[in-house]
C-alpha cells in the first residue's frame, strides 16, 4: 500500500513539509504516467494551492517533471534509488550477465528485487523477437501474474503474505490464475525453484523466472526472460538462466571478497 493510501485509511495527514512532499511522490501508481494538480489533491488530501507549490520546487529539483498542465515522475528518483549500496552491488555483479543474456536469447531479460512488500524491476535490457520492448524498465512487477512475481511470493512468503496479495489481483488476461489456483502454484514454484506464466500478464508471450542468491543461499532477486509464446522453449530458456544465474552468485562473492576488510 502506497503512503497516499495508508494516510486514506487512517485519517492522519502529515504536518511537515516532507510528510507532504512524501504524499505527493506516494499517490503516482503504476499505471500512473501523470497526474493533475486535482488529482494529487484527492489523492493526498492536501490544500491545492500548498500541492502546487510543493510540486514547482520538486520539479526545479529534478525530483518531478511538467507534461503539459501534469506531473510526473522525475528520473532522479529512480537514480537514486539505484544508489542504495546492496541494490548497486547487485546491479554491477548482474548487468554484464544479462547483457550476454539478453543478446543470446534475443529477449528481454529483467532482474526484479523484493522491497518491503513489492517486487522492483532495476534492470531491463534486450527486446523480444519482435522488438517490443518489456514495460518493466523502472517499474513495481505484478506478483500474481508474473514468473518474477510468483518466484518471490513463494520463496519469501512471510515477506509477501496472501492474505496481503489477493485482494489485489487483477486478470489481466483469460489466463490469469485466480486466489484458488494461485497456493497450488506457490506450492509448485518452491518445488521447482523457478517459476513459469503462459499469456498470465500479456497474450501472446511467456516467462520464465530463477532466483538470484547470495551469500548463504539468501534469495535476493529474481532473473526473468519474457519471450513470445510462439517458438519459444520453456526448457531452453531455464537452462539459460539457471546458468547466468550462477554466475552472478560467482560474482557477488567475487566482490564480497574484494570489499572484506583485510
Amino acid at each position: 500500500m502506497t503512503t497516499a493510501g495508508a494516510v486514506r485509511e487512517s485519517g492522519e495527514r502529515p504536518n511537515s513539509v516532507l510528510g507532504k512532499v512524501s504524499l505527493i511522490l506516494s499517490a503516482f501508481g503504476d499505471d500512473d504516467y501523470s497526474l493533475g494538480l486535482a488529482e494529487l489533491r484527492s489523492r493526498t488530501g492536501i490544500a491545492k494551492a500548498t500541492v502546487h507549490r510543493l510540486c514547482q520546487e520538486l520539479v526545479a529539483t529534478d525530483f518531478l517533471e511538467r507534461d503539459g498542465c501534469n506531473y510526473r515522475l522525475g528520473v532522479r528518483l529512480y537514480t537514486m534509488g539505484l544508489r542504495s549500496p546492496q541494490q548497486r552491488t547487485l546491479r554491477e555483479a548482474a548487468r554484464p550477465v544479462i547483457e550476454g543474456l539478453a543478446q543470446t536469447l534475443d529477449n528481454a531479460v529483467i532482474l526484479a528485487i523484493p522491497h518491503d512488500s513489492e517486487l522492483l524491476c532495476v534492470e531491463n535490457l534486450g527486446t523480444h523477437r519482435n522488438h517490443a520492448r518489456s514495460t518493466a524498465d523502472g517499474r513495481r512487477l505484478q506478483l500474481h501474474s508474473t514468473a518474477a512475481g510468483k518466484l518471490t511470493l513463494a520463496l519469501l512468503p512471510e515477506q509477501y503474505p496472501l492474505a496481503s496479495v489477493v485482494p489485489q489481483m487483477v486478470r489481466c488476461t483469460p489466463h490469469t490464475l485466480g486466489p484458488a489456483q494461485l497456493p497450488g502454484e506457490l506450492k509448485r514454484v518452491r518445488e521447482q525453484d523457478y517459476a513459469v506464466e503462459v499469456e498470465e500478464r500479456r497474450i501472446g508471450y511467456l516467462a520464465v523466472a530463477v532466483p538470484v542468491r547470495g551469500a548463504g543461499g539468501a534469495y535476493l532477486g529474481a532473473l526473468s526472460v519474457i519471450a513470445p509464446t510462439a517458438g519459444s522453449r520453456i526448457t531452453r530458456l531455464l537452462t539459460a538462466l539457471t546458468q547466468a544465474s550462477s554466475v552472478i552468485t560467482t560474482r557477488l562473492a567475487r566482490y564480497d571478497s574484494l570489499r572484506a576488510p583485510l
